[in-house]
């Protein structure tokens, strides 16, 4: 039986919200299994704590005064916080989670590896990095060998993995600037008049600028074909034709953009989704916890530094945490 003698604030809180969700005292009293006359005490003196009163008392069923019904919804959600923490901590010391495997593509890599390892501390007592390509780390996740991979989204989901939507990357155009002036800056006139340097069409990245392609009724013919941002930045910046590019790849290597014109993609508004994918039924809340952390550290620091150098980038790059999402346009 769970005395409230001596409460703490979250056991106060929990009392609060299952009188609140109830229509008696009696009712909440029988569901926390202790006495009514426990649940009134607690409730007064949250009361006197809080200066306010919390309950109608005099109304039936039982009614949330306007500063109750406030605080209800801010206790509902810390104890949801609470359980989720507690979930996490009981997961960890009995899985005994001493090693955590992260797997993140090259571009989230070299933007946000190091704030998304050091948010990831508490979690394990070793944290593991591996980074590449999205086909190799898929299926270094699928084959156990990684735990959590940071990516573009798939283009079909394997079976056995969840998938949680982190941040929206939209694609740029790059070209250098000698060029831009004198042939455009628009994907169709770059099109006309340049080679393009693009992904290689076995890289997901690849297939999706094609899509993006496709979607501007633009046949992209691909005449330098590359696995590497960092060679295709310099072959844009040599001159040597113009390219499509997710935005975080300019915070790969500023000294690869000098003399490189920066442009949005048109007509439309095309991107790629970064994900966090997992094994269905494996580390529990963990991975949800996880892509939380993702997103606060894409909104602290990717989303100003590209909105910041790139003001028309602002609406275009945002954090995302809806699956429905992933199947907008563009």
């Amino acid at each position: 039986m769970v005395k409230f003698d001596k409460f703490s604030e979250i056991s106060a809180l929990r009392v609060f919200v299952t009188v609140a969700e109830a229509e008696t005292l009696t009712q909440a009293a029988d569901r926390l299994g202790v006495t009514q006359s426990a649940v009134s005490q607690t409730l007064k003196q949250l009361e006197q704590r809080m200066g306010v009163a919390l309950l109608a008392r005099r109304v039936r069923p039982l009614q949330l005064t306007a500063s109750g019904s406030v605080m209800y919804e801010y206790a509902r959600h810390l104890l949801e916080e609470t359980q989720r923490m507690h979930a996490a901590v009981r997961m960890v010391s009995e899985q005994g989670i001493g090693k955590l495997r992260l797997g993140l593509i090259d571009s989230i890599a070299d933007a946000a590896g190091q704030h998304i390892l050091e948010r990831l501390i508490p979690f394990a007592d070793l944290l593991s990095l591996r980074t590449g390509l999205v086909g190799p780390l898929n299926d270094a996740l699928l084959d156990r060998d990684i735990d959590i991979l940071l990516c573009s989204e798939p283009m079909e989901l394997p079976a056995q993995l969840d998938a949680l939507p982190i941040l929206r990357d939209p694609f740029v155009l790059l070209v250098a600037d000698q060029h831009a002036e004198r042939y455009g800056t628009t994907v169709a006139a770059l099109a006309h008049s340049l080679p393009l340097i693009g992904y290689s069409c076995e890289l997901r990245l690849g297939a999706l600028i094609q899509l993006a392609g496709r979607r501007m009724g633009i046949d992209l013919q691909i005449q330098y074909e590359l696995d590497s941002t960092s060679t295709l930045l310099r072959f844009v910046q040599s001159g040597h034709g113009w390219a499509i590019t997710p935005a975080t790849c300019l915070l790969h290597n500023p000294t690869l953009l000098q003399g490189v014109r920066i442009l949005p993609v048109t007509p439309g508004n095309h991107a790629r989704h970064i994900c966090l994918l997992a094994r269905k039924g494996e580390f529990g809340d963990l991975p949800a916890q996880i892509a939380g952390l993702c997103r606060e550290t894409c909104t602290q620091t990717l989303v100003p530094q590209l909105s910041g150098a790139y003001p028309w980038l602002g609406e275009q790059v945002y954090v995302v945490d809806k699956l429905a999402t992933l199947t907008s346009a563009g």
